[in-house]
């Protein structure tokens, strides 16, 4: 006697699963075996999941962001990139408690701008001063404005894509690394304390080094700049920063 079949069993098969398969089968005319397309069905579940999961508190938001570990590269397109979304507090109980004791709005808002540039760092992934422009509704002006206020009054580096992939106008890390170097501080302490590789930090420490022996040969902010292929702005802060080292000097001199 034949096994009946359940006019219910169907129903078990008619998921998100088959669908999909039969999507790569029949419109794109997939040739890849079922095995393949069952492992190509289950990366774009975990894809859909990461990216529109269910279980979003009250103030937080999914972002998309390029993953720490991508290559250094200015002229990558976006669509090369590996993208993480991340789950960041846009809004929390702390930011309304510093609203009610009515403190400055500006604090507040530069508070938040750390906090997502951090949040996203720790999951992985950069964020862009753009980023944090769109989702604080505010300039590109303030927030670079936010990112260096905080960055000189803790001396430290906070992890925007352009400080650690080294992309776009943000210098003031530089500066930074370099003032740690002039304290006598090792590469591999500087590296942790600035979220950067040793790499990266030996090679503003070389830069510096070069442009130091330029300015000793009385060259201009241009000329070094020629010279060097760093920018003007860098090297400007650069100079800032030999002025310092040599008043350093002069008082252990004395």
């Amino acid at each position: 006697m034949m096994n009946q079949v359940s006019p219910f069993s169907s129903m078990l098969r008619k998921t998100f699963d088959s669908a999909l398969e039969y999507l790569l089968y029949t419109e794109y005319r997939f040739l890849g075996g079922k095995r393949v397309v069952k492992m190509i069905v289950n990366d774009v579940k975990g894809l859909i999941d990461q990216f529109f999961p269910d279980n979003l508190e009250v103030g937080q938001v999914i972002w998309p962001a390029v993953s720490v570990d991508e290559s250094q590269e200015q002229h990558k397109k976006i669509e090369d990139h590996k993208i993480i979304p991340v789950r960041l507090n846009l809004v929390t109980r702390e930011d309304m408690e510093k609203l009610e004791k009515k403190v400055k709005k500006t604090e507040i808002e530069k508070a938040r701008a750390v906090r997502l540039f951090n949040e996203a760092y720790e999951q992985g992934a950069l964020l862009t001063q753009a980023d944090v422009v769109v989702l604080l509704g505010k300039s590109i002006p303030t927030v670079s404005k936010y990112v260096q206020q905080y960055q000189n009054e803790h001396d430290e580096v906070l992890p925007t894509r352009g400080n650690i992939h080294d992309i776009g106008p943000g210098i003031t890390h530089k500066g930074i690394i370099v003032r740690k170097k002039l304290e006598k501080k090792s590469t591999s302490q500087i590296a942790k304390e600035t979220n950067h590789s040793p790499e990266a930090v030996d090679r503003y420490i070389r830069d510096y080094g070069r442009v130091k022996m330029l300015i000793g040969k009385r060259m201009t902010v241009e000329e070094i700049s020629y010279a060097t292929g760093i920018s003007r702005g860098v090297v400007e802060q650069y100079r800032e920063l030999h002025k310092l080292e040599n008043d350093i000097n002069s008082d252990k001199k004395e």
